[in-house]
């Protein structure tokens, strides 16, 4: 691998980065960021924990759509680990600079425009998956690959999380993405489908508990964004299909009594100090709360239940990922269950292992088994099994 441009410098950026330097061997990666401060801050992290490599850092808008195709010219990938609302500009900029790009997804309409953009993708030649985090991105290929081996299914649930390993009182959960997204889970719709149809359903409102390998009891509810492009790539195969997130018991309980009391509104109130969102101000304090202190272990688990037909034979498919935080490098496991897929399809790109043109969603455009394969070479726990039911 030549060269890659990486953008945004934010927490998932650093699995991202550590893993195409590991295990793409680029000559030169550049960090791009519009604050200089994170781009110094990853050029420090990388020279620690990587082997020497050219590291470039420039100063990018990454709305920017000229600027940022300017600034992919001559790389061989663009791995994009900006907040989703650049996610429509960069993939403008990848198109016009004819150089594939990955990203980590997470807003369902700015992929599904994103979408919209694969004739012109085909037409420059080149390659772009989004949705290449952890859920959606890992949990995407696993339904992918169930529904490979089945040719209808009647159900598919997929529950998945990044927790402590040790949780502490009085929420249970530290902090490990962006606050804005965070948030946006809590209090987003989610799509879901039931029945053979796909619906809308509100965010926290059915919570529910459920027991989980290794981490046990578990409180579990759907999140905006989780099943993304999903319901529509097998809308008319699959009659049921959900994505649930988990926190340990208490925490979900917690924030439903949040937004029905008002503190995600969007709705300025007055004060005698003046006028506030209560979106803002409970981000603010969320943030400050639940940010790691140094030290935290975490742990990310998937697991995906899928029941259907191959012929005339009824099956259930499951599928367990697991994986820990890594010590030597200080990385959480979100940052490597998200950072790393994103840089791995990227990769498969660029080695040519995956060659289908345009903007593809993950479970059709990523190759399943050779992505089970790679996750285990970095340490991920991977099993899946398939019996007659």
């Amino acid at each position: 691998m030549n060269k890659v441009l990486l953008i945004g410098c934010g927490m998932q950026a650093y699995g991202s980065a550590l893993d195409v330097i590991n295990f793409g061997n680029p000559k030169e990666l550049i960090l791009a960021d519009a604050f200089p401060e994170m781009s110094a801050k990853l050029e420090t992290f990388l020279l620690k924990h990587t082997k020497p490599i050219k590291l470039t850092k420039i100063k990018l808008d990454a709305g920017d759509i000229h600027a940022t195709a300017k600034a992919a010219e001559g790389c061989e990938l663009i791995l994009n680990t900006a907040p989703y609302k650049y996610a429509l500009d960069i993939t403008r900029a990848a198109i016009q600079a004819k150089v594939p790009m990955v990203d980590l997804g997470g807003d369902t309409t700015m992929v599904l425009k994103q979408l919209e953009l694969s004739n012109e993708a085909k037409a420059a030649g080149i390659t772009i998956i989004p949705d290449c985090g952890m859920g959606p991105g890992i949990t995407n290929i696993t339904v992918g690959h169930a529904m490979e081996l089945l040719d209808t299914a009647e159900s598919i649930i997929t529950t998945d999380g990044g927790i402590p390993l040790h949780p502490q009182g009085p929420l249970f959960y530290h902090l490990v993405f962006a606050i804005e997204t965070l948030t946006n889970e809590y209090t987003g719709m989610t799509t879901q489908m039931r029945n053979g149809k796909i619906v809308e359903i509100a965010p926290l409102s059915e919570i529910e508990t459920v027991e989980m390998p290794v981490i046990g009891t578990v409180e579990a509810t759907h999140g905006m964004g989780m099943l993304s492009t999903l319901p529509w790539t097998y809308e008319g195969r699959v009659q049921n299909l959900e994505n649930k997130f988990v926190r340990y018991p208490g925490h979900l309980t917690f924030i439903k009594t949040l937004v029905q009391a008002g503190f995600f509104s969007r709705e300025k109130i007055k004060t005698e100090d003046g006028e506030f969102q209560p979106r803002a101000l409970t981000k603010a304090v969320l943030e400050k709360f639940l940010m790691p202190k140094g030290g935290e272990k975490d742990i990310s688990i998937i697991q995906t239940i899928s029941k259907g037909t191959k012929g005339n034979q009824k099956l259930k498919i499951e599928h367990l990922i697991i994986d820990y935080s890594d010590e030597k490098t200080g990385l959480t496991s979100m940052q490597r269950t998200t950072g790393f897929s994103a840089s791995i399809v990227g990769q498969m790109i660029v080695s040519g292992r995956l060659t289908e043109k345009g903007v593809l969603p993950p479970e059709l455009g990523v190759p399943k088994m050779p992505f089970f394969e790679d996750i285990q070479k970095r340490g991920f726990q991977f099993s899946w099994s398939q019996e007659k039911i």
